[in-house]
């Protein structure tokens, strides 16, 4: 048997990241000729130097988000990672407005394609493949592992936000 081909030659980066990696940048592209145009030269650097903060701060996100999900291995190292990029974060953008390269709006402007970017990955990228039960089928016959979730059944205790023990009765509310 041949193991399933990763989807990227890293292997960790699927289409939605790559998706909304994508959508950043061309986020940050559209605000840097904007900025361009509107304004002079300085504060379209400003502004694609906070694109560029905002595109490596959702690849370490990912790296990240994959070390913990993925839970191989240890996550110390990703740990230390994370704080690593949080400190290089606040000290680049205290270095680069405390040497006026940037001024803090047109670093805003640049970041804010993080969450624009994001966005339009999200809603114009790959879909996420459908797992699961639909919603027309009844129980299945055969004793495939299902994907279950704490919502799949209704129960009158939610707040315990646990599936039911091997004690407790499945809830037949339905």
């Amino acid at each position: 048997m041949s193991s399933p081909e990763p989807e990227s030659k890293n292997g960790w980066l699927d289409a939605g990241i790559r998706a909304a990696m994508i959508g950043v940048a061309a986020s940050a592209g559209v605000f840097v000729m904007g900025a361009a145009f509107l304004f002079d030269p300085r504060t379209a650097l400003g502004v694609a130097v906070g694109g560029a903060f905002a595109l490596a701060n959702l690849w370490a996100f990912a790296r990240m988000a994959d070390a913990f999900l993925s839970r191989r291995g240890k996550t110390a190292p990703w740990t230390v990672f994370a704080l690593l990029k949080l400190a290089v974060l606040f000290g680049g953008v205290l270095m680069i407005l405390r040497s006026k390269i940037a001024d803090p709006l047109a670093l805003l402007v640049g970041y804010g394609a993080l969450p624009i970017g994001i966005t339009f990955g999200t809603l114009f990228g790959p879909k996420p493949p459908e797992d699961g039960i639909e919603p027309d089928s009844g129980p299945s016959d055969d004793n495939s592992s299902e994907r279950t979730s704490f919502a799949d059944r209704s129960r009158e205790d939610v707040l315990k936000a646990s599936p039911p023990g091997p004690e407790e009765p499945p809830s037949s509310d339905s």
